[in-house]
């Protein structure tokens, strides 16, 4: 990384990335006045009021959690739901994990695959077993397959204390948080009680909410009945500890361009 900075012919850096990563990253080129743009973490929420399509609001955050077997930086990892519906919320979801098609990543018919490496299993099961141990209620999985490959069980959680990895921290790989809450506010509270900020998805049929989800979500996107995405039309980032600077868009583009001003009299 250094000799990379150090090089005159590079003016600029961007990373995606952990932390940590990220950190020394930001050292480096701020050591040597070069710009940066950070993508790193995220632990994003999933937020689902009493007016949601339900169904559809179940299947998308399944699948919001699964996004590349639970690797993606943008995979919702805690679902923050009202008292009302979160019964049947719990139960269509588990159901949903449960029956999942876990196998060959290369068969089509593959829904969850394996995590990249054998550690990933480990550092994800460790922070599972901690979680439970802190006090969550395990509602199905919690463990490594038994098959050739670093598999992992669809696994969800809810009583979730603070004090646990699972309340805020970035679990990769299919494990999925489920958080309790009796009305807007409160969602809103748990949904920025962590130190990332990179997306967040809501959902809602009442205007007046959606509203305050938009204004009110520390995070760098808000996808409003929708499931967070990258697209290249619009810019991607975060913010807090999710990083800074933006990719994609027009937004992204800028963020490597210096402007030069000129004024002739």
């Amino acid at each position: 990384m250094d000799a990379l900075l150090n090089d005159p012919r590079v003016r600029a850096a961007t990373l995606t990335g952990s932390e940590q990563a990220g950190i020394q990253v930001g050292i480096g080129a701020a050591k040597r006045v070069k710009k940066m743009v950070l993508e790193l973490g995220g632990s994003d929420p999933f937020i689902v009021m009493p007016s949601a399509d339900l169904d559809t609001a179940v299947k998308t955050a399944v699948e919001a959690r699964i996004l590349n077997n639970g690797q993606s930086c943008i995979a919702a990892k805690r679902f923050i739901v009202a008292d009302s519906i979160a019964d049947e919320f719990e139960k269509k979801f588990v159901a949903r994990m449960e029956a999942l098609r876990i196998g060959d990543p290369f068969d089509e018919k593959t829904e969850l695959g394996p995590l990249a490496t054998a550690d990933a299993v480990t550092t994800l099961d460790a922070d599972v077993q901690k979680s439970v141990q802190a006090g969550a209620k395990l509602l199905t999985g919690g463990h490594p397959l038994k098959q050739k490959g670093n598999y992992y069980a669809p696994t969800v959680l809810t009583n979730v204390p603070k004090d646990s990895p699972a309340y805020g921290e970035e679990f990769f790989g299919p494990v999925a948080s489920i958080f309790r809450v009796k009305d807007q506010d409160e969602a809103i509270r748990i949904a920025n009680d962590v130190r990332f900020g990179l997306g967040a998805s809501a959902w809602t049929n009442v205007e007046q909410e959606r509203e305050r989800f938009v204004n009110e979500l520390e995070a760098g996107m808000v996808f409003i009945n929708k499931m967070v995405a990258s697209d290249p039309r619009i810019p991607f980032g975060g913010v807090k500890y999710s990083g800074h600077g933006r990719e994609l868009g027009s937004v992204g583009i800028r963020e490597f361009m210096n402007a030069k001003t000129v004024w002739v009299a």
